[in-house]
């Protein structure tokens, strides 16, 4: 149990589908194979639309991890974190038994992210682009509403709240710093609030991380952190990836994971299931994923796959 909790709070604390120095490492100790992995999202990734709406997911989150990492890095005064966390993930990728021309295409994409988010995302312009993603947090909220025994409101209040958000953020990006307290302390203190958020389930059998993360503008305009902020579309992008699941009428496949070894690796081969399962509907399964998955997997995975017991 007590490891169980470690792995989890290793996922959901510096975001859910971000890679850092770390995840490939622990992935390889702790995760799942990628057979099982690649089981458990076709599985509940077959629809062509619920995949296409998470490649969408997947470039917003990448963005957002090598946005969060450039700012560790000048942080620290490096340039390396970004490189290398690139090139762990690129590795560790490129040895999955996918298609090539998927761990190509994913390799590239991590090469380009890598190298580009930075000058996409400059720290110092981190409080505009809150005022542009506005509307995909209130959706990620309209999602999670039942979960707290709240309806979900119709498109008048959606416009209300999306007004007030508006300026909430406004008003904070004229107060950038509002709080005045030192970086190390405000650091800490959104970090234990991550720890306990992610310990703490929800009705959905996700951590509550997952629900509200996508609200951490507010800390980073309040603390003037930019990586708190980049940090938050790591939880946005997840919550958009449920509402592809509400919309297609196809379960998630996070909430349905009940061991941490699969949520690790779910969350880690995260670009490569995504990118096969395009390549799945094209030209249907892969025979060395096929075999990977082996004897192993619940029955409908296994039939996702192609596989009869």
């Amino acid at each position: 149990m007590a490891t169980s909790s470690l792995v989890r709070l290793c996922i959901y604390v510096p975001g859910t589908f971000y890679a850092n120095p770390f995840k490939p490492f622990l992935n390889a100790v702790a995760g799942s194979s990628y057979g099982i992995a690649y089981g458990h999202f076709r599985r509940d990734h077959s629809d062509p639309l619920n995949v296409w709406l998470h490649v969408g997911c997947l470039f917003l989150q990448i963005f957002g991890n090598f946005a969060l990492l450039d700012c560790l890095d000048r942080t620290l005064g490096t340039r390396s974190v970004a490189p290398f966390t690139a090139a762990a993930w690129a590795l560790a990728l490129g040895r999955t038994p996918s298609p090539p021309s998927v761990r190509a295409f994913t390799i590239a994409l991590l090469a380009v992210a890598s190298r580009g988010c930075a000058a996409l995302a400059p720290s110092s312009h981190y409080a505009s682009l809150m005022l542009l993603t506005g509307p995909l947090e209130l959706i990620c909220y309209w999602l999670y509403l039942p979960d707290h025994n709240l309806k979900r409101p119709g498109a008048p209040w959606f416009c209300a709240a999306l007004a007030a958000r508006t300026a909430c953020c406004l008003f904070l990006r004229d107060h950038v710093g509002l709080l005045g307290v030192a970086p190390a302390v405000g650091a800490a203190a959104v970090l234990a609030l991550l720890m306990v958020a992610s310990l703490v389930r929800s009705r959905n059998n996700l951590p509550l991380v997952s629900q509200f993360g996508s609200a951490l503008w507010i800390p980073a305009l309040l603390l003037d952190q930019p990586w708190v902020y980049f940090l938050s579309l790591s939880f946005m992008g997840a919550g958009l990836q449920g509402v592809a699941h509400e919309i297609t009428r196809q379960k998630g496949t996070l909430n349905q994971l009940t061991d941490a070894g699969y949520e690790l690796a779910h969350t880690s081969f995260f670009p490569v299931l995504t990118l096969q399962s395009l390549h799945h509907s094209s030209y249907g399964p892969y025979a060395a994923t096929v075999a990977a998955l082996g004897t192993h997997g619940d029955a409908r995975s296994r039939r996702a796959l192609g596989l009869r017991d």
